[in-house]
């Protein structure tokens, strides 16, 4: 993250603003609004240090005189995006330790995210303890969302940082050849609140159904080399070969979807004596059980819903089926992809 203040770089971002015959002195109202940017900032960096970005209200983060679109659009559109602030852009963007997205840890950071919509707090719009690099997924999932409730709040990647607990767990689906259903198994000792907002940003940007996907791929992709570990060092050497595996990935994140995956594979008994080969599945359902051919259809809110993720048909049945427990979900439906 950079260390440019959020007044400096509010400056850089507004000072080609001018007061012309048309704007109604909007330059002058622009670089007027420096000292109450610079005390939007501290409060939302205080409420972000003590997790309280919920009781933040968009009326404290105005710019006096100017709609918050027409500041975002100046400021960060034309200001930061593509002026001289596109160095703080750059660095917020370049400044992360790891290439994969800090909301999901899944996909790779492609744009920049506003954690408080900036067009609802444009005195924020350039802060840079404001900005963050997420992955396309998550930012048009969280678009400009926002909640009151502490519980629905998305962890902060600047001041929250979970990873040094072990939080996500998966398990084999029972008679598939390897399908994991990804969980979250917070700490006893976190707070409620903690692993309300956990479980929530697991179910909000759909963590389950992707780190789910990349684990068939990697499967699909390893059972040659599993086979082969089996037939020669046994249902005990295959264990210890994919425990071996899990700890190289968790040596790296402790809840990346890699590990995890590796370890829930290694746990299961039936997984490390064969069945990832097939082993019990009639030869007429073993063709294609692995091809992508089915999508998932549901009900929440009275709107209808499609899953963005294809499904084998050796997992579409046990993900409906997770998707059927959510609260608030009815109407599941498996339907070809188009």
């Amino acid at each position: 993250m950079t260390q440019v203040s959020a007044r400096v770089s509010w400056d850089i971002c507004t000072g080609v603003s001018r007061d012309t015959a048309k704007n109604d002195g909007l330059g002058s109202k622009l670089r007027d609004a420096a000292p109450a940017v610079e005390e939007a900032a501290k409060t939302y960096r205080a409420a972000a240090l003590t997790r309280s970005l919920h009781t933040l209200r968009e009326q404290d983060f105005q710019i006096p005189g100017v709609p918050g679109p027409e500041v975002s659009g100046i400021a960060y559109e034309s200001g930061m995006r593509g002026g001289s602030g596109r160095v703080i852009y750059d660095e917020v963007m370049e400044g992360r330790e790891r290439d994969l997205c800090p909301m999901c840890q899944h996909s790779e950071v492609y744009e920049l995210d506003h954690v408080m919509p900036k067009t609802a707090f444009p005195a924020l719009c350039v802060a840079p303890d404001n900005l963050v690099g997420i992955c396309e997924f998550c930012n048009s999932k969280k678009s400009n969302i926002t909640s009151a409730d502490a519980r629905k709040v998305l962890l902060h990647p600047h001041f929250e940082d979970v990873s040094r607990d072990v939080w996500l767990a998966a398990e084999v689906l029972p008679g598939t050849r390897g399908v994991l259903r990804y969980s979250v198994d917070p700490p006893l000792d976190w707070d409620p609140v903690l692993k309300a907002r956990v479980r929530n940003q697991f179910r909000f940007l759909e963590m389950a159904t992707r780190f789910g996907n990349r684990a068939l791929n990697t499967l699909g992709g390893m059972r040659q080399v599993f086979g082969e570990q089996l037939k020669k060092n046994g249902a005990t050497g295959l264990r210890v070969f994919l425990k071996d595996l899990a700890a190289s990935h968790q040596a790296e994140d402790l809840n990346g979807w890699a590990g995890v995956a590796y370890d829930a594979w290694a746990e299961d008994h039936d997984f490390c004596c064969g069945s990832f080969k097939g082993t019990g599945i009639p030869a007429a359902r073993r063709e294609n059980l692995d091809s992508p051919d089915f999508k998932i259809k549901w009900l929440q809110n009275s709107a209808r819903h499609m899953s963005s993720a294809r499904y084998s048909a050796a997992a579409v049945g046990e993900y409906a089926s997770l998707k059927r427990a959510e609260e608030g979900v009815s109407d599941v439906r498996i339907v070809l992809a188009k």
